[in-house]
């Protein structure tokens, strides 16, 4: 086992291991109006980060501005051919009601940002309710889409949604209908009324362009949680949308679901989780989770001529340079182990922003957050697996990358504020070289082993919301431990061994195993079920999950099998022919107890094999 004193004297290492992996984005590389003096440079920029999204808004309010569907696009066209010409996606938020369309005027909170100004309307009635919203969406006089319907001129809202996307439709393929609508800065209707608005556009886009994939308005969560709990709005909107009885055949109207985390780099890991298991509870599944914006504004700075200081209790959630860098590695680690299938950082400059976000201020010159966003991306892009795992005091995230120069990286942070040292495993195969790599792209290579002690510099990020000096919202100073190993494609091998009535209970402990000999190692399972007295279909009971046992409640009189499937770090996944199983056990009660079990290891038919 190899010590390692973490510090900044080591020589920097520009070796890049991957990049071009499209889960990477950035907020307001371009925008819409915008003619930047140095728009070929920010696209330089934005490229050599490796991202491969852009995220920016189509404010309707600039759009159509005399309320009688006549479209300016000049300020839209150029951004979106720019963008493609660059070969960046584009995530593009359709935003901002017309005035003349407005049905409310809410006072706006002057604390919230306007990066680029497009939203001088909002004050207006920009943020609410567009009018005549719950017309008819189709000319027919129906809510029923069929291919070759028109769209209802009388409903502004599903015509512009439609004409945008017809205009685009070979350039952007992923609408995001609105802004924070969790938001009363953003959107002053109720969740009922946004519902609404989604379905809307989900059918006026489809209308134009049956491939279209329609995002939810990215939540800022935290004005529903403080008031209802942990998901709130999503729970009130979920339980809206799938009481709609045309929703279930319409994908509930999205996609993509995202989310905007700001200040705390654990919230990109731990709400996502939650957000997963909300939707799973509604029964809402096949949907991508987003993280399209995250970031922690920069103290110590002067924006647009405001001097934002890092003395508390006026900087709370704010973070110096250095610590912002921290929570671009920590955020990019975290919502990706949670499932995230994008992250984006907002945003490239500071532009019109009210706070420090940009990974480069207005002069040009660059944060360390830029550094910190291209190392991310150069050793995490193209990975097949992410697994988090916490410590005493520290938490990680490693990586398996199996393209490109083949490797896995464990990405690394201290949480208190005292040094801590973590014990690293090393990867199943023998590396063929070793890394550590400093936030700012600083690396020294390490002598290959099969665990590695890391002490961990002191986080220092304590400018939290209850004024406890103890609680870190960002953690410190990051590092990459990278293992560059030889090509994996062979998946492992598993099995489980016992599935056991529980002594007392009803439960049946369920323990498996598995092997990856000269492979990089075993970095998952998924155990499947299958209750032969209800149908033949395998179902996933745990996925993805790290442990070796687990506790399955079943159905009295019912005959079970189970099996599991391993994953390795490369992506390499075991596969079993239907027909397999490894174990079987049946539920045999008397009187509410169990009798004892019959478990049975069952057999192939004949002209079967293991490998299928």
């Amino acid at each position: 086992m190899l010590l390692l004193l973490l510090s900044s004297g080591s020589a920097r290492d520009t070796h890049a291991l991957a990049t071009g992996d499209n889960r990477f984005g950035i907020d307001f590389v371009n925008a819409q109006g915008q003619s930047f003096p140095n728009q070929n440079q920010r696209y330089a920029e934005a490229n050599q980060a490796g991202a491969g999204w852009d995220r920016w808004v189509i404010y309707w309010s600039n759009v159509e501005k005399a309320c009688d569907e006549t479209y300016d696009w000049s300020g839209t066209d150029p951004v979106v051919n720019a963008d493609v010409a660059q070969g960046l996606s584009i995530d593009a938020v359709l935003l901002g009601t017309p005035s003349c369309y407005a049905t409310a005027s809410a006072p706006r909170p002057t604390n919230v940002s306007e990066p680029h100004g497009g939203l001088t309307d909002l004050t207006n009635g920009g943020q609410s309710v567009p009018r005549d919203l719950y017309a008819p969406i189709f000319s027919d006089g129906t809510d029923i889409y069929q291919p070759g319907k028109t769209i209802n001129p009388g409903n502004p809202w599903a015509y512009f949604v439609y004409t945008a996307v017809a205009r685009y439709h070979t350039q952007i393929h992923d609408w995001e209908i609105w802004n924070e609508p969790d938001y009363s800065a953003f959107w002053s209707g109720s969740v009922s009324d946004y519902a609404r608005l989604l379905k809307v556009a989900y059918f006026a886009a489809h209308t134009a362009d049956t491939s279209a994939r329609i995002l939810v308005g990215g939540m800022m969560y935290w004005q529903w949680a403080n008031q209802s709990g942990d998901q709130a709005w999503l729970k009130a909107f979920l339980s809206n949308v799938t009481a709609d009885p045309q929703a279930a055949a319409n994908d509930d109207y999205f996609d993509v679901i995202p989310w905007h985390w700001y200040s705390r780099s654990s919230d990109d890991y731990t709400h996502i989780v939650s957000a997963a298991s909300v939707l799973a509870t509604y029964g809402v599944t096949g949907k991508e989770l987003w993280i399209n914006e995250t970031n922690a504004p920069a103290c110590g700075e002067t924006v647009n001529g405001t001097a934002f200081s890092c003395a508390m209790p006026g900087a709370a959630g704010y973070a110096t340079d250095e610590e912002q860098a921290s929570f671009i590695l920590q955020a990019l680690a975290n919502g990706f182990a949670a499932g995230a299938s994008k992250v984006f950082e907002f945003q490239l400059q500071d532009d019109g922003n009210a706070q420090a976000l940009g990974m480069f201020r207005n002069d040009g010159t660059t944060r360390q957050a830029y550094v910190a966003y291209q190392v991310g991306e150069q050793n995490l892009a193209g990975f097949q697996v992410a697994r988090r795992q916490t410590g005493d005091g520290w938490e990680a995230v490693t990586f398996g990358v199996p393209t490109g120069n083949p490797h896995r990286t464990t990405v690394i942070w201290n949480d208190t504020g005292q040094p801590v040292t973590a014990i690293v495993l090393g990867a199943g195969a023998a590396p063929t070289g070793v890394q550590l790599i400093q936030q700012d792209g600083t690396a020294q290579k390490v002598t290959p082993g099969s665990s590695y002690a890391l002490t961990l510099p002191a986080a220092t990020d304590n400018r939290n919301w209850d004024g406890n000096p103890n609680e870190y919202i960002i953690g410190g100073s990051t590092y990459l431990l990278v293992e560059s190993l030889p090509a994996d494609t062979t998946p492992p091998t598993s099995k489980v061994t016992s599935a056991v009535f529980q002594a007392g209970s009803q439960s049946i402990v369920v323990k498996w195993s598995g092997s990856d000999p000269g492979g990089w190692g075993i970095a998952d399972y998924t155990i499947q079920v299958r209750d032969q007295t209800v149908d033949a279909n395998w179902r996933d009971w745990l996925l993805n999950t790290a442990n070796t046992s687990g506790t399955f409640t079943p159905t009295p009189g019912h005959v079970y099998q189970f099996r599991s499937l391993a994953r390795d770090w490369a992506g390499n996944v075991e596969t079993k022919c239907g027909a397999q199983a490894d174990i079987g056990v049946s539920a045999n009660t008397a009187r509410g107890q169990p009798l004892p079990y019959k478990i049975y290891f069952p057999l192939l038919p004949s002209g079967s094999s293991v490998g299928c």
